[in-house]
């Protein structure tokens, strides 16, 4: 079985992750130091079909007392660490119907591989980058906000460490997204209720993987607020512990307040993933092959600047190192293989 394809999967998760530092998609959190805090969790409108395995998080558990976090959505738990100074304020996002929004992501990725002895020396992916509409359609009376997004443009862009053919052979892949569209519904506070991509009928079948892929993940990587009012300083952390494609991962993010003026936040964050020795179901293994993860660890550091009255951030910077080690075994014939990736993702929002 080729890689390459499977390889090609793990860019768009990854993108999400860097997303996920960004804060384009608040998910709701709530911090209470009562033992009985009340949790909000969304019920989601998400498909479920099997991802591409993706990079994923640790065993890490928040360094504080368990009556001090509360769990929700899909087992997060979010801890505030620090209120920040004075004068705090809760992060709430202010949208209003009809609002629009042009957004730009432009990401950089490399990777290298080994397969037993033989390596793959580090390739540069062309840069790739995507041109989004969003729009507010509604505010429900339960002040729930009702979007869409659409993507006009998807473009690989030149780069001279990179072969022509593989930037002809991306374009040829990427091309057929154009168009993709979705919708979501999130509560004032940033929880997802529901989440769907519209694709169109002649996608690639790599990219509508990947996609689908997307459909549970839109829940679990997002931007969390603490329930209480926050100043600048303010630190807050997230646990997730994820099940996807029967494998067990873990995730951490740390997150600061770093400048607040207005509606305009300023944060930074950092993340750190890892998942412990398991067996993994991956799709498209041919019968009686397994794959066994041995190792991942994964660790970025981000900032953005969002502008709470707008529907996407207004820029962002972030970087992402992983390495995976995985071991397939083919009717009793062991083969290691690792893999190192940098992903850089940078958005605009204008």
């Amino acid at each position: 079985m080729s890689l390459r394809p499977r390889l090609r999967a793990l860019c768009v998760p990854l993108a999400a992750v860097a997303l996920h530092l960004f804060g384009c998609q608040p998910v709701d959190s709530k911090t209470d130091a009562k033992p009985a805090a009340k949790t909000e969790a969304a019920p989601t409108k998400t498909e479920t079909p099997p991802p591409a395995p993706a990079v994923a998080a640790p065993d890490v558990k928040p360094a504080v007392a368990p009556d001090a976090a509360a769990t929700v959505g899909q087992g997060s738990v979010v801890t505030l660490i620090e209120a920040g100074a004075e004068p705090r304020e809760p992060l709430r996002l202010k949208l209003t119907a009809g609002q629009e929004q042009a957004m730009i992501m432009t990401m950089r990725m490399g990777m290298a591989m080994q397969i037993g002895p033989n390596a793959m020396p580090k390739t540069d992916i062309p840069p790739m980058q995507m041109t989004m509409n969003l729009k507010v359609t509604e505010i429900t009376g339960e002040g729930d906000i009702r979007s869409e997004f659409s993507l006009e443009k998807i473009e690989v862009l030149p780069d001279p460490k990179v072969p022509a053919a593989m930037v002809d052979q991306l374009k040829t892949v990427l091309g057929t997204m154009n168009k993709m569209s979705g919708t979501s519904l999130i509560t004032p506070r940033g929880i997802v209720k529901s989440a769907d991509f519209n694709m169109p009928a002649d996608v690639n079948p790599q990219i509508k993987q990947t996609i689908d892929s997307m459909r549970q993940q839109i829940n679990q990587m997002s931007v969390p607020f603490p329930e209480e009012a926050l100043g600048v300083g303010a630190k807050w952390t997230v646990t997730q512990q994820l099940d996807q494609q029967g494998m067990k991962l873990d995730q951490v993010a740390t997150w600061e307040l770093k400048g607040r003026d207005g509606t305009v936040v300023q944060l930074a964050s950092t993340i750190v993933q890892t998942a412990a020795p398991q067996n993994i179901a991956a799709p498209g293994m041919p019968a009686g092959a397994k794959v066994s993860l041995d190792r991942l660890d994964s660790s970025g550091a981000g900032t953005t600047q969002v502008d709470l009255a707008r529907v996407a951030p207004i820029k962002g910077d972030m970087n992402l190192k992983s390495s995976i080690a995985m071991t397939t075994d083919a009717n009793g014939v062991k083969m290691p293989m690792t893999m190192d990736m940098d992903l850089n993702l940078q958005i605009s929002g204008n």
